[in-house]
């Protein structure tokens, strides 16, 4: 199946924030994210609370 993947800015905020990851709950409750602190750049340190933004498309099964 062929779809153009268009990537869309999508916006939360921090929920949890742990030595490995934080957890960012999507705005329009659209779910949670967990993810690994290696994915998060920023040069503030991280806080529950702090909006944040991200880019998020369907995924490709190759």
């Amino acid at each position: 199946m062929q779809v153009e993947l268009k990537p869309l800015l999508l916006k939360g905020v921090i929920k949890e924030v742990t030595e490995v990851g934080v957890r960012i709950g999507v705005n329009g409750r659209m779910g949670v994210l967990s993810l690994p602190l290696r994915l998060i750049y920023t040069d503030k340190p991280l806080e529950v609370g702090q909006e944040c933004e991200f880019y998020l498309s369907y995924v490709n099964v190759i």
